[in-house]
């Protein structure tokens, strides 16, 4: 009499184990014969893509200089293979585990695959906006080295480095995650560093920031090998950095030296020009218009 519950609960514990062979059987093949399907597909998929020569296209385009860059050490094509076998094989474990009664499991698997299609979402966003970065800060530093601004390169890092930040908040946002404060915080952080390098600018800069600016219409006027005469000085012109001019001029003991000029000078003063022997060019000197006054 006192062993009749448990004789009862072990007796449920045995039925129920045995009604769940069957599920578990079926559930087993379903997973098999899924993994043979996803493994087929994967075959094909990769097949396919080095037959259309991908790898080679992704490559040409920078994509996977891009996914390097953020780490990922595989090509797109093996990525892009490698999400479709995931999906299908997360896809019959659904099914499998719905035959096998695990009810808790399937809802679980089924939100790791609604996720899925926001994971490559945000993942997408980050690896074309890291090229649209790239691309962007490769051409301000290109076009800030052409005026000859010493730290273009530094300049276009903080561009791309600036878009990539807003991307990875969007992306972060797409996968469902209340990015409210990151973003005014951002927001905020880059406002502030806008407004430290205005104010640096105006206030402690302005002379440097003027040479600078000067230096690009001093290039279109006066060519390296060209004869200036400014005042006292009179050399041959060297080159035109960022902010100023190198003249090189004889003294009086007839020893050559280096003066160098500020551009915005060059630009405020009368200077009488004369065209000088360029390198690769044996013409003779001709004699020069006296220059404008800026």
């Amino acid at each position: 009499m006192f062993f009749q519950p448990v004789v009862q609960a072990l007796t449920k514990i045995i039925t129920d184990i045995i009604n769940f062979i069957p599920h578990l059987i079926n559930g087993l093949i379903i997973l098999i014969v899924g993994y043979l399907v996803c493994v087929i597909i994967r075959w094909i998929l990769r097949f396919i893509f080095r037959q259309i020569h991908l790898e080679d296209l992704t490559e040409r385009t920078g994509i996977n200089h891009a996914t390097r860059s953020l780490g990922i050490r595989a090509a797109l094509p093996e990525i892009i293979v490698q999400i479709v076998f995931f999906f299908l094989i997360l896809s019959f474990a659904i099914a499998a585990v719905s035959l096998m009664g695990l009810t808790a499991v399937a809802i679980l698997l089924q939100n790791v695959l609604l996720f899925v299609p926001r994971a490559i979402s945000a993942a997408l966003l980050i690896i074309f906006g890291s090229m649209l970065g790239r691309f962007l800060g490769d051409t301000i530093s290109t076009v800030a080295a052409n005026v000859n601004i010493t730290y273009s390169r530094a300049l276009g890092k903080i561009i791309e480095y600036a878009i990539l930040a807003f991307v990875v908040v969007l992306a972060i946002s797409t996968l469902g995650v209340d990015t409210s404060v990151l973003t005014s915080s951002l927001t905020i952080i880059i406002a502030s560093a806008g407004l430290a390098i205005a104010l640096t600018f105006a206030l402690g800069s302005r002379e440097s920031a003027r040479n600078v600016i000067a230096g690009y219409y001093v290039r279109q006027n006066f060519r390296p090998g060209q004869q200036l005469t400014f005042g006292d000085y009179s050399g041959t012109v060297r080159s035109t950095t960022g902010a100023y001019t190198i003249l090189e001029v004889t003294d009086e003991a007839g020893t050559l030296r280096t003066i160098s000029l500020p551009n915005s000078l060059l630009l405020q003063s009368a200077v009488r020009g004369q065209e000088g022997t360029s390198p690769g060019n044996t013409s003779d000197q001709q004699p020069g218009t006296p220059g404008t006054q800026q």
